[in-house]
């Protein structure tokens, strides 16, 4: 009995995988940046941190609106909801559409220059401070541990 198989109508031309970097959903520490980074060229800093703890990289919609980080780094209401062990926000106010979508986390640790934040009031641990002073000194006492 012979039987003919038409040709497939869908042909694969690239596969990328992702590689050493921990996908988001899965992730058990995330660390997360808004708009007080002040552009995507300063991203590198939570790129560090993020290195240092095994950690995966997450923004506010802000920030993948402005396309400083792709929209599938976006945790909110409207981007993906993750429940982390430990999620540092930095530079992120906390606005309700951000927290829904990191509440769940276990302990939430922000660091902010602006002491009013809201997220202050969602968070575990807090810093009052400039995340460019506070950030690199967490990272080097990370490696120094």
């Amino acid at each position: 009995m012979n039987i003919s198989v038409d040709q497939p109508k869908i042909k694969v031309t690239n596969v990328t995988k992702q590689s050493g970097e921990v996908p988001l959903a899965e992730a058990e520490v995330v660390v997360s940046g808004g708009r007080g980074m002040k552009g995507p060229e300063n991203w590198g800093i939570l790129e560090d941190l993020a290195k240092e703890l095994h950690a995966a990289l997450a923004c506010s919609r802000p920030v993948a609106d402005a396309h400083w980080r792709p929209h599938n780094e976006h945790v909110g209401q409207t981007g993906g909801a993750i429940a982390p062990n430990l999620y540092i926000a930095v530079g992120i106010s906390g606005a309700i559409q951000h927290l829904a979508g990191v509440n769940r986390s276990k302990v939430i640790v922000v660091i902010n220059k602006d002491a009013e934040a809201p997220f202050f009031k969602a968070a575990d641990y807090g810093i009052v401070g400039d995340l460019f002073d506070v950030v690199p000194k967490l990272t080097e006492a990370i490696k120094q541990l």
